[in-house]
């Protein structure tokens, strides 16, 4: 299976100090992550993005925003770059 690349970060809104824990702990156990800044990470990954998604959901409450962005280099990419559609643009991403 070939492996997924993912964009991951997130903000909190209480108990600031318990997520980045919770999520550091997170991250230290996956396989190929790198820390690229203070909440952005790029994963590199095989599992489904539904399991990797519910593994790091757990360190949220309601108030917290996050993002998990597939940036997996596609065949496809780059095919409609003139494009005015701001649709086409996003599945680009």
């Amino acid at each position: 299976m070939a492996s997924e690349v993912y964009v991951f970060s997130y903000v909190c809104a209480f108990k600031e100090d318990w997520t980045n824990r919770c999520i550091d702990e997170r991250m230290s156990k996956l396989y190929d992550i790198r820390k690229i800044y203070h909440a952005l990470y790029m994963i590199k990954t095989t599992k489904d993005v539904e399991l990797l998604e519910k593994y790091l959901v757990e360190c949220f409450d309601n108030k917290d925003a996050y993002f998990l962005v597939d940036i997996t280099d596609k065949p496809n990419r780059y095919k409609n770059i003139d494009s005015t559609d701001i649709t086409i643009w996003l599945d680009d991403i």
